[in-house]
């Protein structure tokens, strides 16, 4: 099967790494072309691609790996709002190149913090309630594609990525003023995550959104505080707080039961 990977950044890149050794094609894009090129020495076919695609001239070089047969869309966006619009223009022209290249199945790689202002636990099946731009971005850059894609779209929203290298306590620690101590962590460590979207290219599943969490909830200040401790860093305060959490947990009961995947790292608490 021919798959492209279009942002082989800290997930694209094992993901694609993974999905070359299961005996796909892989094309794996970068911003320019000595990266593009360096992607040659893993086994996939490296492909620089600037975005947005206006120009046929741009097209062209990219005619292959546009017409894949499946292609994960995994574009970061930019961090202020003017990016935002700019993001969003730069996947929907993506995704035109591709629907008029005739790519069979588009996986996009969103990310719950779609449903920010939903309380308790939210599955599969709950409707978005973006607060931010970032989500307000991805929702509106989930429902383009809807409407080009139809049932050929299967959006995969992230909970946050941990592995050896990247951990969210690294940006907290030593912090004294973190809200939201008593609220539960979202989290999905990218060897599942890479392993469960594997093993999603190599079927169609009957769900249109899926979810890639652990089932694993600590407290905020449970969880990071006692991952301070394990890599040696400063202790993050977290201010007292009000009242109970009602905030999100992301439940992926339901995406998990239809790949017939089990999560390799369970207990988050571990450093590795």
């Amino acid at each position: 099967m021919n798959v492209a990977i279009c942002g082989c950044g800290w997930l694209g890149l094992p993901l694609a790494k993974a999905l070359y050794k299961e005996g796909h094609n892989v094309y794996g894009t970068k911003r320019n072309v000595r990266e593009a090129n360096a992607l040659n020495a893993c086994g996939i076919l490296g492909v620089p691609m600037q975005l947005p695609l206006t120009e046929d001239e741009q097209l062209s070089p990219l005619a292959a790996m546009l017409s894949s047969d499946v292609m994960v869309i995994n574009i970061a966006a930019g961090r202020n709002s003017i990016d935002k619009e700019q993001h969003y223009q730069n996947v929907l022209s993506l995704s035109n190149a591709a629907y008029q290249s005739g790519c069979q199945r588009i996986i996009f790689i969103s990310t719950t913090s779609v449903y920010d202002g939903r309380k308790g636990r939210v599955t599969e099946d709950d409707d978005v309630m973006p607060l931010t731009d970032s989500a307000l971005t991805h929702v509106k850059i989930e429902n383009s594609l809807r409407a080009q894609w139809g049932d050929q779209l299967t959006i995969v929203r992230l909970s946050g990525l941990i592995g050896e290298d990247r951990h969210p306590v690294k940006f907290l620690a030593g912090r004294n003023d973190l809200k939201g101590g008593c609220h539960p962590v979202n989290l999905i460590h990218l060897e599942d995550c890479v392993a469960a979207i594997v093993r999603l290219i190599g079927f169609k599943v009957s769900m249109s959104v899926l979810h890639l969490a652990s089932d694993f909830h600590p407290t905020r200040r449970e969880y990071y505080t006692q991952m301070a401790k394990q890599l040696s860093l400063p202790l993050p305060e977290f201010l007292p707080d009000d009242e109970s959490s009602t905030a999100k947990v992301i439940d992926a009961a339901k995406t998990l039961m239809n790949l017939g995947y089990e999560l390799k790292h369970r207990d988050l608490m571990l450093s590795k």
